[in-house]
């Protein structure tokens, strides 16, 4: 076989690999693209009845600080981040936290995702269950992490982020890095303006 023939056969299957990946990508919905546009209450109105658009529009009602209905939202998903998104909204709500920290471990076992994220979620659910020796135990073991992550990694303001950090400023207050705290809330309002987060955050100044 020719150079020519072997060279246009692997120009070939190229194009098709490339194709098969497109293909297999979410593409961006129009409850992503509003809470991105920080339009959250459309977002929850405009998001499909699908397992994905279940997680969109509890996104969406998190963002608006709705959280019982966010957890009703992610119930009817089967994305395994619709567990994790159920753990946080029960201890934003401060309400069935046992259960919170119970269905976060699993997710944890189960659908491991960013290490240090989940690690952050989980402490912030300590923290809120009273549990704060174990809370902050793990949240110094994945600072390092953390700050890599928000100084090289996620530095474009993002809605969805916001949540994170405000998690974050809470084990950094409870750590007794009020000054950090400080600047990751402020940074949560900037990214996720006429939120909950940002609500939160204008209340403390």
């Amino acid at each position: 076989m020719s150079v020519t023939v072997l060279l246009s056969l692997a120009l070939a299957v190229t194009v098709v690999a490339l194709l098969a990946y497109m293909l297999a990508q979410k593409p961006v919905t129009t409850a992503q693209k509003l809470i991105q546009q920080h339009r959250y209450e459309e977002a929850a109105a405009h998001a499909a009845n699908d397992s994905a658009g279940h997680l969109h529009r509890a996104e969406a009602l998190k963002l608006l600080g709705r959280f019982d209905e966010a957890i009703e939202e992610y119930r009817q998903s089967d994305d395994p981040a619709a567990r994790e998104g159920v753990a946080l909204a029960l201890a934003h709500a401060r309400r069935d936290l046992d259960n919170a920290k119970r269905i976060m471990e699993q997710t944890i076992a189960t659908h491991p995702a960013i290490q240090e994220f989940q690690a952050l979620g989980l402490a912030y659910i300590l923290l809120r269950r009273g549990d704060r020796e174990a809370a902050l135990r793990l949240y110094q073991d994945n600072l390092e992490l953390l700050e890599t992550r928000f100084r090289d990694d996620y530095t474009d303001p993002d809605p969805l982020l916001a949540e994170t950090l405000v998690m974050y400023g809470e084990l950094a207050k409870a750590a007794g890095d009020a000054a950090r705290a400080e600047e990751l809330e402020g940074k949560a309002a900037e990214w996720a303006p006429r939120s909950v987060w940002a609500h939160t955050a204008m209340a403390k100044v």
